[in-house]
């Protein structure tokens, strides 16, 4: 499927713009303005990523017409590689084994170009800083075992064993968890896993299995009092299907919607979430999962409800920031299941707050982007101009910093790039004073499902202004899905692909209406 219109004359003049630079290495600089720096306080938009960028290392003298696939692999391997280099905190990252020959090559001749070390596993290659000359074989170990599907962390770091650490009684608990796998600041979510661990290594904790959801969902509670306290999802009872999203992902994306979340004070009010294997007789052996706090509600879902027609009916059923607050996640994370049930209800009386939970499939990869499910683009309160509140919040976004957080959580590279576009797009739209509506349905495909939504459009045409092989195919529903060649540019495609997209998406902001 050709682009065409506007969109191609966007792409057109992007590639006449650029025509007389020299793509550098396409690395990132340190006077690259991050996606957080987008402005709204004169009126005009800052460019996300700067047309020309530098590094200290051997500049790609290629021009943006002549430049080849291998030029963009290489560059893409460069930005990536030299990030890592001069990032004070990873110290190894593993590339996924579905790279062809000529691509493993390729890494390790970026890597000794940068000083870096290289190893080749039997399911995956390393980049390792070297300190002294020399790197710890007790760091590449974990190599000969490490996922294909570009896991940095392994699994017992991911998913601590809570009943295990109990042992060590509360202090040696949260010190503990605190090395693992949370931070300082997780204090809510450690404390949360300590009323779980405690709660499960009594006979008076066991686990009731809900019945909504997909796959296995388990309140985990008090047999004496009846208390619920969390809600646990084992990782191997995941059953959704979804295009750029694997079963047994969705703890991690439980996980990354509430640090997501929490990271901008909790916004949007995902419940505390965390990943951790449990042992609760009800559910058999231990088990990996996602541990979510229990939301009590006498309401129920807006499964329950029907959201009103009339503006000023919906906003005493729930404010326009509630539900905007939802919206705005969903669009940051590319929700593919929103829907009513997964949006509770909280208060005695209207008008109700709103919690959005089930973040399990957000994050698909950036190449398949065809899903989107975002209930709320009914909802009349969703067409209402973005608040300073909400816009504030979109601007203090960053998503460099949270896309470090994702790797660190374990997301594949190619979703942390999903993050990514939807920041950028976020940022450019509600700058040009776009409603949530107008992203929701600019995000979102039309009808049957079957034609590429506007944004996987210009999707398409930043890969076609940077020489990056993408186009669409009819499945077996005749429907139009992204197909890319699985190797390092669907991985990772480089800066000059968001250059070209921040572009088309710049035209879309300023011209387009629905």
């Amino acid at each position: 499927m050709e682009i065409s219109g506007r969109l191609a004359d966007s792409c057109s003049s992007y590639c006449k713009m650029t025509e007389n630079f020299k793509l550098l290495d396409l690395s990132s600089s340190p006077q690259k303005p991050a996606l957080s720096c987008l402005g709204q306080s004169n009126g005009s938009t800052k460019s996300v990523y700067a047309s020309t960028m530098s590094s200290p290392s051997k500049q790609l003298q290629v021009s943006t017409i002549e430049t080849s696939l291998s030029h963009v692999k290489h560059a893409s391997l460069f930005q990536e590689l030299f990030e890592f280099g001069a990032d004070d905190c990873g110290q190894i990252i593993m590339f996924p084994d579905y790279f062809s020959k000529d691509e493993k090559v390729m890494v390790q001749e970026v890597a000794q170009g940068l000083h870096l070390g290289c190893q080749v596993g039997e399911k995956c290659i390393a980049v390792y800083k070297i300190f002294g000359g020399h790197y710890h074989q007790s760091q590449l170990q974990r190599l000969h075992s490490a996922s294909p599907a570009n896991v940095i962390i392994a699994a017992d770091d991911v998913y601590v064993d809570v009943n295990e650490l109990a042992q060590q009684g509360k202090d040696g608990f949260i010190a503990k968890l605190r090395l693992q796998r949370m931070s300082s600041r997780s204090g809510i979510r450690r404390n949360m896993l300590w009323d779980v661990a405690v709660l499960s290594t009594t006979a008076d904790g066991f686990a009731d299995r809900v019945s909504e959801g997909e796959g296995g969902v388990y309140a985990v509670q008090s047999r004496s009092s009846g208390q619920k306290l969390a809600l646990f999802k084992p990782v191997e009872e995941e059953r959704f299907v979804r295009e750029g999203l694997y079963a047994g992902e969705g703890a991690v994306r439980e996980e990354a919607a509430y640090v997501l979340d929490s990271r901008s004070n909790g916004f949007s009010g995902v419940p505390p979430t965390a990943v951790a294997q449990l042992r609760l007789s009800s559910v058999g052996r231990a088990k990996q999962g996602a541990v979510q706090r229990f939301m009590s509600t006498n309401i129920g879902s807006m499964e329950c409800f029907g959201m009103p027609f009339d503006l000023e009916k919906a906003c005493e059923f729930a404010s326009v920031e509630q539900i905007h607050r939802i919206a705005l996640l969903d669009i940051r994370v590319f929700n593919t299941d929103r829907h009513p049930g997964n949006i509770l209800l909280i208060g005695e009386k209207k008008p109700y707050t709103m919690v959005p939970i089930d973040h399990g499939c957000i994050l698909p990869s950036w190449f398949h982007l065809s899903e989107a499910c975002f209930d709320w683009l009914k909802y009349p309160q969703i067409r209402e101009p973005l608040s300073n509140t909400a816009l504030q919040y979109i601007e203090s976004l960053d998503a460099e910093k949270d896309a470090k957080l994702l790797r660190v959580l374990g997301i594949r590279e190619e979703c942390v790039i999903t993050l990514k576009i939807c920041s950028l797009f976020l940022k450019l739209a509600a700058t040009n004073g776009k409603t949530l509506y107008w992203m929701g349905n600019y995000m979102t495909r039309d009808g049957c499902f079957q034609q590429p939504s506007r944004l996987e459009l210009a999707i398409q045409g930043a890969c076609k202004c940077v020489g990056i092989p993408y186009t669409f195919k009819l499945n077996e529903f005749d429907e139009q899905h992204g197909d890319i060649e699985i190797g390092v540019l669907s991985r990772r495609p480089p800066n000059e692909f968001f250059l070209a997209l921040e572009n088309l998406l710049l035209d879309a902001v300023k011209t387009e209406n629905f």
